[in-house]
């Protein structure tokens, strides 16, 4: 990334205007302190190089009804080696494909069946450090290699949500266990068994029972654990009650945490009547395709989606690969039009940014953003990947 141009210039294809004066005159106003012989970087609560709106460009699409490579009519995750090859998670067909950056596919990963690189139900995939394709199954991380062959098979006494190797091959995860009080989530540091090492946080997220109907979460406006891979088997992650981000080093550690000064930001009546009335909408709509499923009054919805005072600070974490940090907002649920804003940290955990776009990433990685479509015409799901056309002006140091 360079420096921003030191004059004022407009970004055409998006049709706003970006401001970058002399970096010489930007200054960093926060402070640094120690918290149990933990660094605080204390960003204030404005970005050092303030406001920025990605200028985006299509100039890919993966997705095919007529091909049965690139089919896929079920649910996907994305993710992208350092050589910007394309791994889909299709989890509808038990595989994941992989393409190269072009868009060409190479191979096939997996199969259905409950053998060692058989799957079962595959949730979610990570590549690790190595650019291993790691596969989070039920009770199982498959992990293949760039050419497809299977290298390793780990299995788990908790259901792991996301995940990064470690330096010494233990893993930094966010996992999910059932208590009596609820679900709750957990990050830790475990090893290749499965034992427990070390505990950095955990949440109990609330449940709501009826006969056979279980609810858990509390939807978008409830606090809840975040977590991301960070660079080389490292993790960032935070609780969305506080804007604070916890960035653990390879070899397990805590290092550092990057805090931003931000209000909190009240639930209004008007947000949570629209919450619950929307829930209550969709339920009616899979009651009347599904006629042996229930549906909840509006008294059991608000029991089952109990809302906080305040909205969460973030709704998700990810990170890219020169160590940047995205936090998200809350977006408005129910806007006509989805505008989506983050706060960009860089790997030292500097508040740089205030990001806007117009959609919710999976991935940014080596200047691009790819993120799944579903395409109601043919009805499967393409992945699509933008060129961030401004990327080299976006200046990550301080």
């Amino acid at each position: 990334m360079k420096h921003l141009p030191k004059f004022i210039c407009f970004i055409s294809a998006i049709g706003v205007l970006l401001y970058a004066a002399p970096y010489e005159n930007f200054q960093w106003k926060g402070k640094i302190e120690n918290e149990d012989g933990v660094k605080i970087i204390k960003n204030p609560s404005e970005p050092l190089y303030g406001e920025i709106t990605l200028e985006l460009e299509e100039d890919l699409s993966i997705g095919n009804g007529d091909k049965d490579n690139c089919y896929f009519y079920g649910s996907i995750d994305i993710d992208v080696d350092t050589k910007g090859n394309i791994y889909v998670l299709d989890r509808a067909n038990f595989r994941v494909q992989k393409f190269d950056r072009n868009g060409n596919f190479v191979l096939t990963m997996g199969r259905q069946g409950q053998g060692p690189g058989e799957f079962r139900d595959p949730r979610w995939m990570i590549l690790d450090q190595f650019d291993r394709i790691c596969i989070l199954d039920m009770g199982m991380i498959h992990i293949f290699n760039q050419d497809g062959e299977l290298e390793d098979c780990i299995g788990l006494k908790n259901i792991l949500i996301q995940l990064s190797f470690t330096e010494k091959e233990n893993i930094v995860c966010l996992l999910s266990t059932h208590t009596d009080e609820g679900r709750e989530e957990k990050i830790v540091l475990s090893n290749r068994e499965g034992n427990q090492l070390k505990s950095y946080a955990n949440s109990i997220l609330p449940v709501f029972k009826r006969k056979n109907m279980i609810i858990t979460g509390g939807g978008p406006y409830n606090p809840r654990l975040h977590f991301c891979p960070w660079l080389k088997g490292s993790a960032v992650y935070g609780h969305s009650s506080e804007y604070r981000i916890f960035y653990i080093d390879s070899s397990g550690e805590l290092t550092f945490i990057a805090e931003a000064k931000q209000p909190p930001e009240p639930i209004t009546k008007k947000d949570r009547n629209e919450f619950y009335e929307n829930v209550f909408e969709s339920q009616n709509k899979m009651s009347s395709r599904f006629p042996n499923r229930e549906s909840l009054s509006m008294n059991e919805i608000k029991k089952a989606y109990p809302l906080p005072k305040n909205k969460p600070f973030f709704l998700k974490l990810l990170s890219d690969d020169e160590g940047n940090v995205y936090v998200f907002d809350i977006p408005d649920l129910y806007a006509k039009e989805k505008r989506i804003e983050f706060d960009l940290f860089n790997s030292q955990g500097y508040y740089l940014y205030r990001v806007k776009m117009a959609l919710l990433p999976r991935v940014i990685k080596t200047g691009y953003i790819f993120r799944d479509v579903w395409d109601k015409e043919g009805e499967f799901f393409r992945v699509i990947r933008y060129k961030i056309k401004n990327w080299d002006r976006i200046k990550i140091n301080i």
